[in-house]
C-alpha cells in the first residue's frame, strides 16, 4: 500500500515538474525581456530575451537585487529597488519611458511595465514586468501591414499596368536567429528595412508584411523600373547585409501587378507560393509572376 502510494507521488510529482518545465519554456521563449523578482526584489527570473537585451547571466544574478547592477548608476538603483519594493508590498504597478544602454552600445528608448502581485497559495508577494525595447520597433522603419489594408481600396482602384507589389522573402533568415540570437535577428530587419527605404522611390509603400517578409507597393513605374529597383535593393544586401561570420543574408524577390480585380493579400499569397517554388531552383534573385 505504501509502495503504491509512493508511486502514485512520484508520478504526481513527474507530472507538475513536466508542466512547470514547459510554463519555464514558454515564458523564455517570450520576445520582449521578462522578469519576476520574490517578496524581497531579489531577481527570481527572467528569460532569454532580457538576458541578451542587458548581457545578464541567469547565474550570476539570479538572488540578486537591482543594487548588484553595476552598469546603472548608484542613484538609479536605489531609486529602481526602492520602487520595487513599493509595488511588491502594495500591489501596485509601476510603468514609464526608460532609456538602457544596451551591450551594443546604442541608447534604446523603452517602455517598462511591472506590476506587484500575490500568491495566494503560499501567502507571498512579488513582482513580474516587462521591457518594451522601443529603439527596436522604431529601428525598423517601414510601414507594418496594417497600412495595405487602410490604402486596400486605393490602391486596387489604381491599379493598372504601371502599378506593382514586390514581394521580399529573406533567404534562410531563421537561421540568423538560431546562430546569433534575436536581437542581431531584429538588427538585421531593421537594416533592410533601411535598404528599402535608401534604393526605392519616395512615392513607394515600403511596408514590413510579416516575419523576414517585406512589401513595396509601386505606382507610375513600368515593369522594367520594378525590376531595377527590386534588383538594386537585391545586390545591396549580398553586399551589405552581412552577419557577424562575414556571410550575407540574400533575399529573394517577386512581382506581380495590381490588378483592380485583385486584393493585397491575394497576391502576396500567389507570390509567396510562386517565391517558395522558385527558391527550390535557387535563392538571390528576382522573379516575376505574369
Amino acid at each position: 500500500m505504501i509502495q503504491q502510494q509512493d508511486e502514485q507521488l512520484r508520478a504526481e510529482l513527474e507530472r507538475l515538474q513536466a508542466r512547470y518545465d514547459f510554463l519555464l519554456a514558454a515564458v523564455d521563449n517570450l520576445p520582449n525581456p521578462i522578469f519576476m523578482k520574490d517578496e524581497d526584489a531579489r531577481f527570481f527570473f527572467f528569460n532569454k530575451a532580457y538576458s541578451e537585451f542587458f548581457n545578464m547571466k541567469r547565474s550570476e544574478y539570479i538572488g540578486k537585487t537591482v543594487l548588484d547592477l553595476d552598469y546603472l548608476p548608484p542613484e538609479d538603483r536605489e531609486r529602481y529597488q526602492s520602487e520595487d519594493l513599493k509595488a511588491i508590498q502594495q500591489l501596485d504597478v509601476i510603468s514609464y519611458d526608460a532609456t538602457f544602454t544596451a551591450p551594443d552600445g546604442d541608447d534604446h528608448p523603452t517602455y517598462y511595465w511591472s506590476r506587484g502581485f500575490e500568491d495566494t497559495i503560499n501567502g507571498k508577494h512579488g513582482l513580474v514586468g516587462e521591457i518594451v525595447d522601443l529603439y527596436k520597433e522604431r529601428k525598423i522603419d517601414v510601414y507594418n501591414r496594417s497600412v495595405l489594408w487602410d490604402k486596400e481600396t486605393e490602391l486596387v482602384e489604381s491599379g493598372n499596368a504601371h502599378s506593382h507589389l514586390v514581394l521580399f522573402d529573406l533567404d534562410n533568415f531563421s537561421k540568423v536567429n538560431e546562430k546569433f540570437g534575436h536581437m542581431k535577428g531584429d538588427e538585421m530587419l531593421a537594416q533592410f528595412a533601411g535598404f528599402l527605404r535608401m534604393e526605392s522611390r519616395p512615392t513607394d509603400l515600403p511596408v514590413r508584411y510579416g516575419g523576414d517578409e517585406f512589401i513595396l507597393v509601386l505606382n507610375d513605374a513600368d515593369v522594367k523600373e520594378v525590376e531595377a529597383i527590386a534588383e538594386k535593393i537585391r545586390q545591396r544586401c549580398e553586399k551589405d547585409l552581412l552577419m557577424p561570420d562575414g556571410n550575407a543574408v540574400t533575399v529573394t524577390a517577386g512581382i506581380c501587378a495590381i490588378r483592380e480585380s485583385d486584393n493585397i493579400d491575394s497576391i502576396a499569397g500567389r507570390l509567396q507560393e510562386h517565391i517558395a517554388e522558385s527558391k527550390k531552383q535557387g535563392r538571390n534573385k528576382v522573379i516575376i509572376m505574369n
